[in-house]
């Protein structure tokens, strides 16, 4: 394949993805959450493109090298762009986990109250923000590089 299509293929694959991502971010933040089941779907086949793509230009990282001074600036700050996407609509899905998951656990210390079911109460703890909850014991989102 031609390094600069395959370079191109990769661009197109992230740019759709940002866009996906943001798409989704909207929903989230205007708890419009019934349609966010198509847009994960469709996340998830752009996912799959995007992550072929790379896989495709580390295994041929030579295709970087037909790119000019000014295209490779360019690449990076639209990957700069992709990973701040990318963060933002990892801490949004996660709020919105983390939000419902305290709802649920009032309601139930509701119910029981309410039921005079006598036990530990459910609290709802602090939740773990940024990338650290994601990972395993505040591992972190592991193997995603930041460099180019």
């Amino acid at each position: 394949m031609n390094p600069r299509d395959l370079i191109q293929l990769f661009v197109e694959s992230m740019a759709q993805l940002t866009a996906v991502m943001r798409h989704e971010i909207e929903l989230i933040q205007g708890r419009q959450f019934t349609k966010l089941e198509d847009v994960q779907r469709r996340k998830a086949q752009i996912a799959k493109g995007y992550h072929d793509h790379q896989t495709r230009l580390r295994k041929n990282l030579a295709a970087l090298d037909a790119l000019s001074d000014e295209e490779r600036t360019d690449l990076r700050k639209l990957y700069a762009a992709f990973r701040e996407t990318l963060s933002e609509n990892m801490i949004a899905l996660k709020s919105a986990h983390d939000a419902t998951d305290r709802v649920v656990k009032m309601v139930i210390s509701g119910v029981k109250k309410a039921r005079g079911v006598t036990g530990p109460d459910v609290r709802p703890g602090k939740p773990v923000r940024g990338y650290a909850a994601y990972g395993t014991s505040g591992a972190g989102a592991a193997g995603y590089n930041r460099t180019l």
